[in-house]
């Protein structure tokens, strides 16, 4: 599925694989998102969950990343339950 989650890192993690320097919260029409200022000066935002708007800083979120390349700030923790193979 596209929407699977691929792994869940931490926001230092997530900034670094994308070569940024600062990060912020940003309140948008549309809810929160995390703005980035990159090492080459441009800029790179993500949306920060519908469940978890309103945090202070980047780093009280981590960040889910999905199959299809979509990245998504959250506070949420997801851990795994138990792998059933169906086949």
């Amino acid at each position: 599925m596209e929407n699977s989650i691929e792994k869940q890192i931490t926001m230092r993690e997530y900034a670094q694989s994308i070569n940024a320097i600062s990060g912020e919260i940003v309140a948008g029409p549309s809810g929160d998102f995390i703005s980035f200022t990159l090492k080459s000066g441009a800029k790179a935002t993500i949306p920060v969950g519908k469940r978890s708007q309103g945090m202070g800083k980047p780093s009280e979120l981590g960040v889910l990343c999905l199959v299809n390349g979509i990245a998504i700030a959250t506070a949420n923790q997801y851990v795994g339950q138990g792998v059933e193979t169906f086949s």
